[in-house]
């Protein structure tokens, strides 16, 4: 019986010995990350796509295959405006060629090739003198109305001042313009001091009588009790100084030195031109923007590249002119250089690209051309014989 119960202990001890707890699986948090690691190896992978486990994205076979990336649709705009339709193209068209066809006729029913006195510049015009100096005389009247007792009386000293100065310009425009018995123009006589080499200017194809306007102006002018520093002459030969330019230049040559360049603007039918290329450069705009919906680069472009030079072109026109003129009213050309030196000084340099945006050229290229040997030799002659018609020595 011990023998037994000897044999049965190890049994009973294993039965009798407490056994450890099982740990109960806790779940993971449904913030806790999952990390899925794929197997490596070649194999694992060729029995991984085989299972089909391995496959993310199985295709729809109602859907079918995604199409490759080339073949996906991409869009051609990228920009918030709407793509025009064919409808408004049709009206940009047509009314850009409306445009063109009525100004194709206006300038070949109104159009004249006229020259431009002392330069001998052709230029093309589409509005008539008459025109041109109701247009004047109306801006002239609406001013005087608008400053109203600004306007200094006549018997004013600074009126009687600038109304002498601008009399003898205008009668030395009137000497260098006059008509012989023919009637043919004698232009180009205020370019040399030697009355033999009178030239007759050369004609061209639809050239009208560029010294016509002339005879009909009715010239007036008035000064205007203002700080500003200006002056101009409208079309009619209506000029307006006012007394800031009176004040920071104080000499007769110097007055006539701007008085010159404002008349020779009305001598050179400078407003018409502008009118006749504004037209122009309306149309252009018209045809520019079949194509495209910014206007504001079309405006710019036609601005920078059109507008403006040719603005500053007739600017330093008037500068030629009026420097003959008042040298030829017996005021010292050498004078107006100087005179735009001070005029940049007073108004204040700026930059080449300021320049550049601006209607006239900077003052120091202004001086630079007056100043130029070719230029004042003829100005420096006239001059000349103005002092020695007046008894007058150098």
């Amino acid at each position: 019986m011990s023998i037994f119960i000897r044999k049965l202990r190890p049994s009973l001890s294993g039965l009798l010995r407490s056994k450890p707890a099982v740990p109960t699986p806790v779940p993971p948090s449904p913030t806790a990350r999952r990390y899925y690691h794929a197997p490596c190896t070649r194999r694992s992978h060729d029995a991984l796509q085989s299972s089909g486990r391995g496959v993310l994205f199985r295709p729809n076979p109602v859907l079918g295959r995604r199409p490759p990336p080339s073949q996906l649709a991409i869009p051609r705009y990228y920009s918030y405006r709407r793509k025009r339709s064919s409808a408004d193209e049709a009206v940009r068209t047509v009314m850009a060629v409306v445009m063109l066809v009525g100004g194709v006729v206006i300038t070949i029913r109104h159009g004249t090739i006229e020259t431009v006195p002392y330069t001998n510049r052709h230029h093309l015009l589409i509005i008539s003198s008459e025109e041109e100096r109701n247009l004047g005389e109306s801006q002239f009247a609406s001013l005087k109305k608008e400053l109203g007792k600004k306007v200094l009386p006549t018997s004013h000293p600074d009126t009687v001042r600038v109304t002498g100065i601008s009399t003898k310009i205008i009668d030395a425009a009137r000497r260098g313009l006059a008509s012989d018995d023919n009637g043919k123009l004698l232009d180009e006589a205020i370019w040399s001091s030697n009355a033999a080499q009178k030239k007759k200017p050369r004609k061209v194809w639809g050239g009208q009588p560029m010294t016509k306007h002339l005879d009909e102006l009715k010239w007036e002018v008035i000064v205007v009790d203002d700080k500003l520093v200006n002056a101009m002459c409208l079309p009619g030969g209506k000029i307006v100084v006012y007394t800031g330019l009176l004040h920071h230049f104080n000499t007769d040559a110097e007055i006539a030195t701007v008085l010159g360049h404002e008349i020779a603007h009305v001598i050179a039918r400078h407003i018409a031109e502008t009118f006749t290329k504004n037209m122009w450069t309306a149309i252009l705009q018209a045809l520019m923007t079949i194509d495209t919906d910014d206007s504001k680069m079309v405006n710019d472009l036609t601005e920078y590249l059109l507008t403006l030079p040719f603005s500053r072109k007739m600017e330093i026109e008037a500068d030629h002119i009026g420097i003959l003129l008042l040298a030829a009213a017996g005021f010292d050309p050498r004078v107006a250089p100087g005179f735009y030196e001070k005029l940049g000084k007073i108004s204040g340099n700026t930059s080449a690209l300021e320049q550049y945006k601006n209607t006239h050229p900077s003052s120091e290229k202004r001086s630079r051309l007056l100043a130029e040997p070719k230029v004042m030799e003829k100005a420096m002659a006239l001059y000349r014989e103005a002092r020695a018609r007046n008894g007058e020595s150098e």
